[in-house]
């Protein structure tokens, strides 16, 4: 480098070795260190205005030859410290020059500010002094908000311990030296817990027998500076400094690679080196042509560049030239488009910097400022991990967390960009909304664990469908939307469909074969709507429509379904006002014994007649008060009722009530039940719930121990629906019931189907087996009953034996029928 700088010299003669000079003023004056070179006489070589201002003398007092004894003996007016401090300080500088080794001091001023003064030899004699202000405290030991900043910024490990020598604060940079991880360490804990801690994960110094006896030692009234060798081979420098009221400050430099190379090292051009090989910034100045002045290691090792490369007097291109041929930055851009944009953007515009990312994914951040004598100095720092906790925040803030799909907020960004598209006619758009048919029962009985692996697994077999072009997000729960550039609805269909069929195959998740599928609600922009709420709306349209229909469905919005929807919304309106308005009333269908002929009992079934709609059925309502929760007071007023009803009936006679499986998780139900019973004077015997394999299905432990609860007051339970459910069988293992009902869908095939009888007989044949009543339901020619008495079943009941009668007729038939003794 001396050759190559003696060539520059002697090509640019006075001149550049003037402009040189004028580089190292500017380049001294701009330090964040303070800088003083002294010779073998302790005499001031050179010093800057950082150094003047770290130690608070005025310029004046410190000039070129002056002692350094004596400018330390300026320290005790200036910061009015006791007049030993200096003597002390001056001595102790002295005795370690002696040694002919770097060393470093820790100062303390105004009782308050700690300085550290950095002690280097210069191979021609004399020494290299830099110094850092550390740290300023207050006189409560410094507000930690005050402090944070301060240790976080300093290139060494801080760390602040209390008196007992437990952890105050710590900065970043002392984890990463330790390999500490962030959950090991908490404020309060001891010193010595951590140590030993990481002397069981293999960073304990080496030979180190007795961990306290050495942190006796370094915990000290006095400052300490070690150095420690850990298993990893690396060399550890410690500086203990205690504090004023109590506690210590240490610094923690690694300096394994300082040492390695420190005999290897020469000074380069004296101040020069001093001042810019310590850099952790690349730093390059040019002149006013763009050709490089002087350059650091740290510039040369970010590019991949050698001294050879970078002479003096190398414009600028060439050194881009170079980093290209190396392969430093990304594919496909030249040298001479970097310093057109280095150019345009830094100098012409004044832009504060730039940024470019390398071939190896880091990220460079380049600022350049002008010198006064003409000419650029620029910075080069690499800014990696910063750029990519930025690009992880806005990731973060875009995308779902458990499944990484796009979140509502980016969807909600591709949207407006796809109307755009659709608003100057170039395509049109789809947008599907869907969600899971039964992901509430799967959260309810596998816990949400459970339901959040099935939506990952989810989102990973529908992403695999979707195309590159199309937006797939998760909005919330289990709800997702799908944003298809298209050219018709026949092209969404079919991506529904294929969506369907995704879904086909159970899940295996966490050992449970899950069976699951969609519902999809499909819009078109423009032809359903222009906007995003708009599209939005359609499409939620559709999807209720879709999930109507059944399971593992889609449907394209029809401007009907609004129409449908603003009526459900009024029924529904309507239907919260309808039981303050008594406008419900219960009707009755008896059961008879089969065998006997007499009436056993009565199912209650509820009726609504509205004021000016009439009569409505309960497969219009009972659904919509089951959504919006009114089913439970609704069901309740049903069971006090009936209850009251029930008991003007002969004793023999049991009634029997439907439960909706939403009111099982009324935890109060029970006691509900009772309140009736007492109420009405009904004996619990009399009472009888019938329940759907739906209410069985949510596999709650719950639901069982409420039954068994319902059984031990005396209350009948029977099966409704029996044969619909593929598990229907299982489920009379879980609980003993007293009755199931065969479904009217059998007994309504019987007497054409020979599938039907058989499956009548069967089920009558296992009810007879496990000593439980069974009751066929939907009886409505006396060939069905002849078949369902020859199958076995033990009790009947349909149109054919009575229709559902009012509360004052059922009493009059149970009258009549028993004096009679057969259905009418």
């Amino acid at each position: 480098m001396k050759a190559a700088v003696k060539e520059a010299s002697n090509k640019y003669a006075d001149k550049d070795l003037h402009t040189l000079l004028s580089l190292h003023a500017i380049a001294l004056s701009e330090m964040a260190q303070g800088l003083c070179v002294i010779d073998t006489h302790f005499r001031v070589v050179l010093f800057n205005r950082r150094f003047a201002e770290i130690i608070g003398i005025r310029s004046g007092l410190i000039h070129l030859g002056a002692s350094l004894g004596v400018v330390f003996d300026a320290f005790d007016a200036i910061k009015e410290s006791p007049s030993s401090a200096s003597a002390e300080m001056w001595h102790e500088i002295t005795s370690m020059c002696r040694r002919g080794e770097p060393f470093r001091l820790h100062q303390k001023f105004y009782k308050s500010v700690v300085i550290a003064l950095d002690f280097r030899p210069t191979e021609g004699g004399g020494w290299v002094l830099t110094c850092d202000e550390l740290s300023k405290k207050s006189e409560a030991q410094g507000e930690i908000d005050v402090l944070k900043p301060v240790i976080e910024s300093a290139s060494r490990g801080i760390c602040i311990f209390d008196a007992e020598q437990n952890f105050a604060m710590w900065n970043e940079r002392y984890l990463q030296i330790y390999g500490y991880d962030r959950g090991i360490i908490r404020p309060g804990m001891s010193f010595l817990s951590v140590f030993q801690n990481a002397m069981k994960l293999g960073f304990e110094v080496d030979e180190m027998t007795n961990p306290a006896g050495r942190l006796a030692e370094l915990f000290k009234d006095e400052e300490v500076t070690e150095r420690q060798r850990l298993r990893d081979g690396r060399i550890i420098e410690t500086h203990v400094i205690p504090l004023e009221n109590g506690g210590w400050m240490t610094e923690h430099e690694d300096v394994t690679v300082k040492l390695r190379h420190e005999h290897a090292l020469h000074e380069r051009n004296r101040l020069l080196d001093a001042v810019l090989d310590h850099m952790a910034q690349g730093l390059c100045a040019f002149d006013d042509e763009l050709k490089l002045i002087v350059v650091n290691r740290r510039y040369l090792e970010m590019y991949r560049l050698t001294f050879a490369d970078a002479l003096p007097g190398t414009p600028l291109v060439e050194l881009m030239r170079c980093s290209v041929a190396r392969g430093i930055h990304r594919d496909g851009i030249s040298a001479e488009e970097m310093f057109a944009d280095f150019k345009k953007r830094l100098i012409e515009n004044k832009e504060p910097e730039l940024h470019r990312q390398l071939s190896n994914g880091r990220v460079v951040a380049v600022r350049h400022q002008p010198m006064l004598g003409g000419g650029w100095v620029g910075t080069y720092e690499d800014i990696t991990e910063r750029y990519q906790a930025q690009e992880n925040i806005a990731r973060i803030a875009r995308h779902d967390a458990l499944t990484d799909l796009p979140n509502r907020f980016l969807f909600g960004e591709k949207m407006a960009e796809s109307l755009a598209r659709v608003a100057e006619g170039n395509a049109a758009t789809a947008v599907m909304c869907f969600d899971l048919d039964n992901f509430k029962a799967i959260n309810d009985s596998l816990g949400h664990p459970t339901g959040d692996k099935v939506l990952q697994e989810i989102a990973r077999r529908l992403r695999a469908v979707v195309g590159s072009e199309d937006t797939f997000a998760r909005l919330g729960g289990d709800e997702f939307a799908i944003i298809h550039p298209t050219s018709d609805a026949q092209d969404a269909e079919r991506l529904a469909s294929q969506l369907n069929r995704a879904m086909s195959s159970p899940l295996l998740i966490d050992g449970h074969e899950i069976h699951s599928s969609i519902c999809i609600g499909i819009a078109i922009a423009p032809e359903h709507g222009s906007t995003a709420d708009q599209l939005m709306k359609c499409a939620d349209l559709a999807l209720y429509r879709a999930k109507a229909q059944g399971r593992n469905n889609w449907r394209l919005f029809d401007p009907q379904m609004d129409a449908e929807i603003h009526a459900r919304r009024v029924l529904e309106i309507d239907l919260h006002k309808a039981l303050t308005a008594d406008e419900f009333h219960l009707n009755y269908q008896p059961l008879i014994n089969l065998s006997t002929n007499e009436i056993v009992g009565a199912e209650v079934l509820l009726r609504w007649t509205h004021p000016e709609r009439g009569s409505i059925q309960p497969s219009e309502f009972i659904s919509i008060a089951e959504e919006t929760g009114l089913i439970v007071p609704l069901g309740e007023w049903v069971l006090r009722r009936a209850c009251a009803e029930a008991q003007k009936w002969p004793t023999s006679i049991r009634l029997s009530v439907n439960l909706s499986p939403l009111q099982f998780r009324n935890r109060a139900f029970v006691s509900v039940v009772i309140s009736a019973l007492a109420a009405s004077g009904l004996a619990a015997s009399r009472l009888e719930f019938e329940i759907t394999e739906a209410t069985l299905m949510q596999n709650d432990e719950s639901i069982l121990a409420m039954l068994h609860q319902l059984r031990g007051l005396g209350i009948r339970i029977a099966m409704d629906d029996f044969g619909t459910g593929y598990s229907s069988l299982s489920y009379l293992r879980k609980f003993p019931f007293d009755r199931i009902k065969i479904d009217r869908s059998f007994i309504a095939d019987s007497d054409l189907n020979s599938e039907s009888a058989v499956i009548v007989r069967t089920i009558a044949a296992l009810g007879q087996a496990l000593c439980i009543e069974t009751t066929a339901e939907g009886i409505e020619s006396t060939t069905q009953l002849n078949l369902v008495r020859e199958a076995g079943c033990t009790e009947g009941q349909g149109y054919l034996i009575s229709r559902p009668r009012s509360a004052e007729d059922i009493y009059d038939f149970i009258s009549r029928l028993q004096h009679v003794g057969t259905a009418a």
